[in-house]
């Protein structure tokens, strides 16, 4: 199916449209992005896949902060062709598919922007959030400070090479040591943390200094730590290895395996006493350089 029919705009008390694939705009007969602004009444789950011809004026006619009762939302960005416009024309269409606070799940996939979307801090109540394909996106967003994140998949972004303060949301030593007495807790409620293909990784730091231990907490519900494909890593940061993990899982991570081998391992002491550890050390062997694992809603559901 290329598109759907324009009729369906008529039908103002519609609740559930699963899927609904944008067509471009030199096609009369289809339904357009901006044509959901009058679906209010859509609940449950909306996935939206979006071509390279996407115009940002026509995504926010959607006016997807109106549809109060949507949970779950997944955004497919497709085919971009115009490689100098792309990256800044996706991040004003994403922009300002701006979905209401409510939202339970989210799932952004194959975006070519730069920088993350300016309202996804907003989301209180999100608990999953998939992030999948983001090729030109350096660093990871400020996801520290979603207050109700439970389960976080990040994968195929190959030009993050350094996670830090950024991904905890903590924007310099200083204003640790200038907040309240009371202590800040970081990933409050984060049970299982994913990280796949991320070709380019190659460090991941703690970010918080031993002074303001006492300050800040990071992933204290932490259970389920799995890494797939991620070859450059060579160590985990200290506040990961202090969560309560129960299930820690490597695999094609030659450089981790080899620093966290039973009994030879230089890092071996550090993860010890989690009670389930899976490191498996065998290599893929790709029929294209960029491999990568293909990364299904199941997987965090």
């Amino acid at each position: 199916m290329k598109y759907l029919p324009k009729g369906i705009m008529g039908l103002q008390s519609l609740r559930t449209l699963d899927e609904f694939r944008v067509c471009g705009s030199d096609n009369d007969e289809a339904l357009k992005l901006g044509d959901l602004g009058t679906l209010d009444q859509l609940q449950g789950v909306l996935r939206i896949r979006i071509p390279g011809n996407g115009e940002d004026g026509e995504a926010e006619k959607a006016q997807l902060w109106n549809k109060k009762q949507l949970s779950h939302l997944k955004l497919i960005f497709e085919n971009f062709q115009n490689e100098e416009r792309k990256s800044s024309s996706v991040e004003i269409v994403l922009n300002v598919l701006r979905p209401q606070q409510d939202l339970e799940y989210l799932d952004i996939r194959c975006y070519h922007g730069i920088s993350g979307p300016n309202w996804l801090m907003s989301l209180h109540n999100l608990r999953i959030l998939i992030l999948h394909g983001w090729n030109e996106s350096q660093f990871l967003p400020p996801l520290g400070k979603l207050p109700s994140l439970e389960r976080l998949m990040i994968s195929d972004m190959r030009k993050v090479k350094k996670v830090g303060d950024e991904f905890l949301g903590i924007e310099n030593q200083t204003s640790i040591k200038s907040s309240s007495s009371s202590a800040c807790i970081l990933f409050p409620k984060l049970k299982q943390l994913r990280l796949v293909s991320m070709s380019g990784l190659q460090e991941w730091e703690g970010g918080v200094k031993e002074e303001d231990s006492d300050k800040i907490t990071i992933m204290p519900c932490l259970s389920s730590l799995n890494i797939t494909l991620c070859s450059g890593l060579k160590t985990l940061p200290g506040f990961l290895l202090k969560s309560p993990l129960q299930n820690l899982f490597f695999r094609h991570c030659r450089n981790l395996a080899r620093s966290y081998r039973q009994g030879t391992g230089k890092e071996w002491p550090k993860i010890s006493h989690i009670p389930n550890i899976t490191i498996d050390e065998t290599d893929p062997d790709f029929d294209d350089e960029e491999g990568h694992e293909i990364v299904q809603e199941k997987d965090v559901l």
